[in-house]
């Protein structure tokens, strides 16, 4: 009879231990919430969320809450009220326009994460890191606050082959005045078949990349090409009139239209309306696969190339005080930079993997409309950031939101050369 109670009070002991050893299981699983801008229908949209979702999978410890907004400015905006309001976000992703005020602010008050530490620390993590990332986010004080799993390359456009073929054009052109002859051909050929084919139809954004390819090119041969913001706040915007000259020479062969985005450019071009396409090596899968099409660089000086080399911002995390959560966020962004994570979003999504151990010849074959994007601009002679790295918030938002309006003469040029000028002087 004692035997039979030591045997029953000790199995109410091994049984008790391991619930106690569940419940400590269950304390120490961690609950991460990231907030990000892939919520659209999109093939390259679904796609990451599918990733994110896998990393849950993968680590059944983190739960792993996704806040998926349809764009990166609805994203901004919903942060922003969340900041207000001193709600700190454990997980950001902020790829996309709009999204400089959010780092400045997390920055600023102390709300961002440095990485520096965990990077300095995590050897894995650390040779998973882009150079270009490294480079140009690291602040002053060595911190960094932003970690991109792709690179943007830019700087060019597409064209249509069989376009060009028609229009006559043997040649690329390779200055700005090469440029408009091209645009020139292409008018005179569809205006003589009745084409109605237009030579661009560009957002706003489109006008940006133009604007800082035709001031890199008119520095004068003994200087390089402004590399950042943090070199330099633009000082050739001095000759911001004779830009608008060429800008208004250009116009005059685009689809004369306002409020457009980036996706009515894309149909454009799909349906043969225009000629050539401004955007990234990243537009590669929107092409339509009945488009011949190439990417070329815009122009820069004769002999010479230049194209856009970036790490936008990417993901952002929280300063909590929670360092479960801080060491969770960390293991996420060391996944997404992972070999494996980032092969899949090359061939998932045909962005450019900023880890480096990445071979993109490796896959010259599955995709070489992208691949052969990727290789020029990589090639370039020199190469800048992208536009939201090059310009000043400030400016580039007055910029994008008043030269479509300038172009049609809806707003005065003097104005418009005077909010720049008041906006470079802050």
């Amino acid at each position: 009879m004692k035997l039979k109670k030591v045997i029953l009070a000790g199995l109410s002991l091994f049984l008790l231990l391991g619930t106690a050893g569940c419940i400590k299981q269950k304390e120490e699983s961690v609950e991460l919430t990231l907030m990000h801008g892939w919520g659209s229908t999109e093939d390259d949209h679904v796609a990451m969320r599918k990733i994110y979702m896998d990393y849950e999978k993968e680590n059944p410890n983190v739960k792993l809450n996704l806040v998926s907004m349809p764009s990166g400015s609805e994203l901004v905006r919903k942060v922003e009220d969340m900041l207000m309001v001193g709600d700190i976000p454990d997980l950001l992703f902020l790829g996309g326009a709009e999204a400089e005020t959010v780092y400045d602010f997390m920055v600023e008050k102390n709300l961002a994460l440095d990485l520096m530490p965990y990077i300095e620390e995590n050897p894995q993590l650390k040779e998973c890191l882009a150079p270009v990332n490294l480079s140009y986010w690291t602040t002053e004080e060595g911190k960094l606050y932003t970690v991109s799993d792709v690179l943007l390359l830019s700087g060019g456009y597409w064209y249509n082959k069989e376009i060009f073929e028609k229009a006559g054009i043997e040649s690329l052109p390779e200055t700005w005045e090469e440029f408009l002859q091209v645009c020139r051909k292409i008018k005179g050929w569809s205006d003589r078949e009745g084409r109605r084919v237009k030579c661009l139809q560009m957002p706003s954004e489109a006008y940006l990349y133009l604007a800082g390819h035709m001031l890199a090119a008119d520095q004068e041969e003994t200087e390089e090409p402004i590399q950042s913001r943090k070199e330099s706040t633009l000082p050739t915007f001095q000759r911001l009139d004779q830009l608008l000259i060429q800008l208004k020479d250009l116009y005059s062969f685009t689809i004369a239209e306002n409020d457009y985005s980036y996706r009515d450019d894309t149909s454009s071009f799909n349906k043969g309306k225009s000629a050539m396409y401004i955007n990234g090596s990243w537009a590669a899968p929107m092409i339509s696969s009945k488009i011949d099409a190439e990417y070329a660089l815009l122009p820069f000086k004769k002999g010479k190339t230049l194209s856009c080399e970036s790490a936008g911002l990417g993901y952002m995390l929280g300063n909590t005080e929670d360092e479960r959560k801080r060491a969770a966020a960390v293991d996420f962004v060391t996944y997404m930079l992972s070999k494996p994570v980032q092969e899949r979003i090359l061939r998932e999504t045909e962005q450019m993997p900023a880890n480096p151990e990445i071979d993109l010849r490796d896959y010259a074959e599955e995709m070489p409309r992208f691949y052969q994007a990727v290789e020029l601009v990589q090639g370039a002679d020199y190469r800048i950031e992208v536009p939201n790295n090059l310009w000043p918030a400030q400016i580039r938002e007055i910029f994008m939101e008043n030269i479509q309006d300038v172009l049609l003469g809806k707003k005065e040029e003097t104005a418009f050369l005077r909010e720049l000028a008041e906006a470079r002087e802050k």
